[in-house]
């Protein structure tokens, strides 16, 4: 009788299994299909630096976002606190 139990517990098991891969399976063919359109065609051909005929392309060498401006020291006492000059994360 155990093993009738075993095998029963383990078909549902299975079937579950296959229940889910086969619901990944149809997310993975409309993934499919919707890959084969001209937006998502022309977004990967960007990515791989590919341009229409007719556009320039451009090359954009260096830092895109410039480094923060320094902030100027605050002049006058610190409150008697020397060390916070050395940290000045911490003011």
């Amino acid at each position: 009788m155990l093993g009738y139990f075993d095998q029963r517990s383990e078909l549902h098991r299975e079937q579950a299994r296959l229940e889910m891969l086969e619901t990944e399976k149809r997310s993975i063919l409309s993934q499919i299909a919707a890959a084969d359109t001209v937006e998502v065609l022309e977004i990967r051909a960007r990515q791989q630096g590919l341009v229409r005929p007719g556009e320039r392309a451009f090359a954009i060498r260096g830092e895109l976002e410039p480094e923060p401006a320094a902030e100027p020291e605050p002049e006058g006492d610190d409150g008697g606190w020397p060390i916070l000059g050395w940290f000045p994360d911490l003011l």
